[in-house]
């Protein structure tokens, strides 16, 4: 994970890959403000935070003000010590993960657990020094914090598997006595419109697709960014992003996937959400079902 310096009161923020890239950037900004202060003293005032380069939605993404004001808010209005925690995956989320982690250091959290959705999530969580349990040792959770690829105001469901992970992440979201999405205003549509992650067995990947056809969607097997070929996900399948256009009827939609043999899960979270938390330019509102 990357790290950042933060001095408020000079208004000096740096970020960097690494702890020493972070202290000599801020050593540089340092000086040009004129201001003292050894490296120990950075030091101390470094901190983990996501980085741009392990998740999928670049500098921008991950540096966006509204998905970090959003994800920080979410985790210290929403955790409680005490409590096991999903922790869910993409750029807003990773901010709630480095909350949690910064409240945990100053003891501001005490005795939570997280169980991550993904590889991603699990090692922000290592770093920032999130306890881990592994998934199969819980059977539920006080509440998972999650972000979406497209949520509605209107009902308690999201779509979720831009980054391949929705079977686990389901399972995980599901376990929580409360799902908390958060997110950043853009993301908000109605009806639900983005193109639905479906997972598949590799060998049925033709006949899912004709099946997907038959109930009105028009299906795409996804390809892998840094490699030849399509993607497989951590459980060995292939992922078919299947657009059905705004879904006036995401529960029938839904049940329609569920039926098609070969399929193993798809990214509609149905009438799962209990919060949305969503950075705004702003300031963090809230949407509750």
């Amino acid at each position: 994970m990357a790290k950042e310096f933060t001095d408020d009161e000079n208004d000096i923020h740096v970020w960097a890959e690494t702890e020493d890239e972070v202290v000599e950037n801020a050593h540089e900004e340092l000086d040009a403000a004129g201001v003292e202060m050894d490296e120990s003293a950075i030091r101390e005032q470094i901190a983990v935070i996501p980085s741009p380069r392990r998740i999928k939605s670049g500098t921008d993404g991950v540096f966006d003000e509204r998905r970090r004001r959003g994800g920080e808010r979410t985790a210290q209005e929403v955790v409680e010590s005490g409590m096991d925690v999903g922790l869910g995956t993409g750029s807003t989320t990773a901010w709630a993960v480095a909350e949690i982690g910064r409240l945990l250091r100053a003891g501001e959290l005490e005795d939570v657990r997280g169980v991550a959705t993904s590889l991603q999530s699990h090692e922000l969580a290592k770093e920032v020094g999130i306890p881990l349990v592994n998934l199969d040792e819980v059977t539920e959770l006080d509440v998972t914090i999650d972000g979406a690829d497209q949520y509605s105001e209107e009902e308690p469901t999201v779509i979720k598997g831009g980054g391949g992970a929705h079977a686990r992440e389901k399972i995980i979201d599901a376990m929580a006595d409360r799902l908390v999405i958060a997110t950043d205003e853009e993301k908000a549509t109605d009806p639900l419109d983005y193109p639905v992650p479906v997972e598949v067995m590799p060998d049925a990947r033709e006949v899912v697709a004709e099946d997907l056809r038959a109930v009105g969607g028009d299906p795409e097997l996804r390809m892998a960014e840094r490699k030849d070929g399509p993607l497989f996900t951590a459980n060995g399948n292939l992922v078919i992003d299947c657009d059905f256009g705004g879904l006036d009827d995401t529960a029938g939609t839904a049940r329609d996937i569920e039926k098609i043999p070969g399929v193993l899960e798809h990214g509609i979270f149905l009438d799962m959400v209990d919060d949305v938390y969503l950075g705004t330019s702003e300031d963090v509102e809230t949407v509750s079902f």
